[in-house]
């Protein structure tokens, strides 16, 4: 009967590989010259000493990498848009006795994690658990960014979820160890290995990390070290195969067999792997087998797996190259690329921060910078680096928005502090993961306020200042007078529309587009629902059943064209409007309990860019499959209602009046001539009543990414801004 320990020696058998390969090779390689590279300069630097990190894996090496296997767990994440995590674990005992003493498995262990501001490296939090007593081995503990801000922690045979906030939300408890985790953060597989019959059969389970919920179990071979949903790579002497849940596995890459080291997915479709034939080199290919990428190492070796960031788009890939010394490697050396990109868009060159010596490799590979020390954000514009107790943050150039144009001015565009913009709130994350995953626009108003006036009752909806505006933005679809006399005076907690698919107006009016308004009111609304529902059967064309809910359909006349508005009040305090049955549909499903891959996902670039704490804020990202029929949409030619930008990526926008009275625009394109273009064509409103007094000014605050400044401290000028704005958003007022 196998031990624990060889089966977690078989798990890590390619990392085992490698190291031997690196020591057998280290003497034939010599004193190399090392690449002449710019260093990049670090926007923030942490120590992790302050929380308690222990400098290296707190029990030594080799006799008892057995029994303390899980005592290597050490990394650094990315759990959300402005958190950076650590984490460690520590043996739990006095400084003088840890010393002093010889580590046991019976002693006290935790796992430790830190999480910093991506902003500035300050402290946000630091949480640490327990790891359970067990006289034999370590137990095992793991700590994975989630979604949505949201992180897992596997503590012994309990895998827990926390919020953004640090709140735990749910548990899972399984006898089964960690086998892999989605990079998307959307699954973890588990895996138990037992004797059955005289046989052994590996058993595994994907849990979901929305509810922590098995989704599937299956049977397979013991060895899973990347995964994608249900889809394992799994490595062996016959090559790297894919097997879908307890499917016959495929091969992958044909001919090419002699694979070494980690693997790992880049993207659903995408895998970066090493091939170990005349040296080492990186492989980037398709699931299909079609190779994308082809780095050779040269002198150097893999020093962990590939990491990339959650759109996709970009990875990094630790290195290290070996001197005279079998012990200690000369170089550590992190890249970052774009998947399919020949050149590296950042190299650094890493200081080792621990101390040398025959314990720098563990079974697991080089713990302390290679496995875990890397990681991109989700856009892969940042990329934080750990290495021994030192944990720093490097803004990833844009390789090829390098020169955008500063024609309007001499001097070279400002360049802003990264942002410190937190998650959105709690309520806004749970609207958005209601919206179906194919949304191109949102608009939000967070309130406490009351629900705006019905837009065409003219004496009692005039604007007294700006934020009444913005109120009525995410509600344009509660154009049902019925509706505004029964939920008038009620106080909105949230108001969030999704949108997407835009087109024109038979004549004049607003375009037509799919979407739908959710308000989430501060009270229970049910009375006002019931009510609402037994006048609509008298006015209303008709009242459906849609997933479970009394849907009244109104048709509502808008200039020349006629909308069908569904409303329906899925939620004690929620109320929904909605102008396609479709779309409204998905809406009540995701409300009901399916978990699916939410609206506008973190990983997109806009997001960083984007303060969702403001009172009112909204966020586009250009659908280019649907550009030609989308009026609105800067992509596919020139267009009635757009200003043609073919490199266009997405906008967004944020007012909080309580704090300034300006209002602010990102526009993100690939542009050649970003800022000309911005400064000509993002507002094009110069001789309209007004346009002086919103003293627009423009700057160029990133390669790709231009700002836009706006003074709503006057009404009129406010209304000119919205005009447009919602323009931008898919929402052209033809007049």
């Amino acid at each position: 009967m196998p031990t624990k320990g060889a089966t977690r020696a078989a798990n890590t058998m390619a990392a085992g590989c490698l190291f031997a390969t690196v020591l057998l090779a280290a003497p034939l390689l010599g004193e190399t010259k090392a690449q002449s590279v710019p260093q990049p300069k670090p926007h923030w630097e942490a120590d992790l000493t302050k929380y308690g990190y222990q400098g290296r894996p707190p029990v030594e090496l080799r006799n008892e990498d057995n029994w303390g296997y899980w005592t290597y767990q050490q990394g650094v994440v990315f759990t959300g848009l402005n958190t950076v995590a650590a984490f460690f674990v520590i043996r739990d005992l006095p400084e003088a006795e840890r010393v002093q003493r010889k580590a046991s498995p019976a002693d006290p262990y935790r796992l430790v994690a830190v999480f910093l501001s991506a902003d500035r490296g300050e402290l946000v939090r630091k949480l640490d658990w327990p790891l359970p007593p067990d006289s034999e081995d370590v137990s095992q503990s793991f700590f994975f960014p989630a979604t949505n801000g949201r992180f897992l922690v596997g503590i012994g045979n309990t895998l827990m979820l926390y919020s953004a906030d640090f709140e735990p939300l749910a548990r899972h408890v399984s006898a089964g160890e960690l086998s892999a985790a989605s990079p998307a953060g959307d699954f973890v597989l588990l895996h138990q290995t037992q004797e059955v019959g005289g046989d052994w059969v590996t058993r595994f389970d994907l849990v979901e990390t929305e509810k922590l919920t098995v989704v599937k179990s299956w049977k397979g071979e013991d060895h899973s070290q990347a995964v994608w949903g249900d889809m394992r790579a799994i490595w062996s002497q016959d090559g790297l195969r894919l097997q879908v849940a307890d499917s016959a596995p495929r091969a992958v890459l044909g001919e090419r067999k002699e694979l070494c080291g980690y693997y790992s997915f880049l993207r659903e479709d995408v895998i970066a792997a090493v091939e170990c034939r005349a040296g080492e080199r990186l492989l980037v290919f398709s699931t299909s087998g079609q190779i994308l990428q082809e780095l050779d190492l040269d002198l150097e070796q893999q020093d962990g797996p590939a990491v990339a960031s959650r759109d996709g788009r970009r990875f990094a890939f630790p290195t290290r190259e070996w001197g005279s010394s079998s012990f200690t490697p000369k170089r550590l050396i992190a890249r970052v690329f774009n998947v399919g990109g020949k050149e590296p868009l950042m190299t650094l060159d890493v200081p080792r921060r621990f101390g040398t010596g025959k314990h720098f490799g563990t079974e697991r590979g080089d713990t302390r910078f290679g496995w875990g020390g890397l990681a991109l954000s989700d856009d892969g514009g940042l990329l934080a680096v750990k290495s021994g107790h030192l944990v720093q943050l490097y803004q990833v150039p844009e390789r090829g928005l390098e020169s955008q144009s500063t024609t309007v001015s001499a001097s070279e565009p400002s360049r802003e502090a990264l942002p410190s913009y937190g998650p959105p709130s709690e309520l806004a994350r749970q609207a958005l993961s209601w919206l179906p995953a194919d949304t191109e626009t949102v608009v939000v108003a967070q309130g406490p306020f009351n629900l705006p006036r019905h837009w065409s009752d003219e004496e009692e909806h005039t604007e007294r200042e700006p934020k009444d505006i913005f109120e009525s933005l995410p509600f344009l679809l509660f154009a049902n007078k019925l509706l505004h006399k029964h939920l008038q005076g009620e106080s909105v907690l949230l108001g969030m529309e999704g949108s997407r698919r835009f087109g024109s107006p038979s004549g004049l009016g607003l375009g037509p587009f799919e979407g739908c308004a959710i308000g989430m009111f501060a009270n229970d609304i049910t009375a006002r629902a019931h009510s609402f529902l037994n006048d609509a059967t008298k006015v209303a064309a008709r009242v459906d059943v849609i997933e479970g809910h009394s849907v009244a359909v109104f048709e509502e006349k808008w200039e020349n064209d006629t909308w069908n508005i569904y409303v329906a009040f899925p939620k004690p305090n929620v109320a929904v409007a909605a102008s396609d049955e479709k779309y409204l549909r998905e809406v009540l499903v995701r409300m009901n309990g399916k978990s699916s891959p939410r609206a506008l996902p973190e990983g997109l670039p806009e997001w960083r860019h984007l303060n969702a704490r403001a009172r009112f804020w909204g966020l586009r990202h250009y659908d280019k499959a649907g550009s030609a029929s989308d009026p609105t949409n800067p992509m596919g030619g020139r267009k009635p209602a757009n200003r043609q930008d073919e490199y266009a990526v997405g906008f967004v926008f944020q007012f909080d009046p309580s704090a300034s009275k300006i209002a602010s625009v990102r526009y993100i394109s690939g542009h050649p001539n970003l800022l000309d273009h911005a400064q000509k064509n993002l507002f094009p409103m110069e001789r309209e009543p007004g346009f002086r007094q919103l003293g627009v000014k423009y700057r160029q605050v990133a390669p790709g990414v231009v700002e836009g400044s706006y003074d709503l401290s006057r009404i009129q000028p406010a209304k000119l801004f919205m005009f447009v704005l919602m323009i931008m958003l898919g929402h052209a007022v033809y007049v």
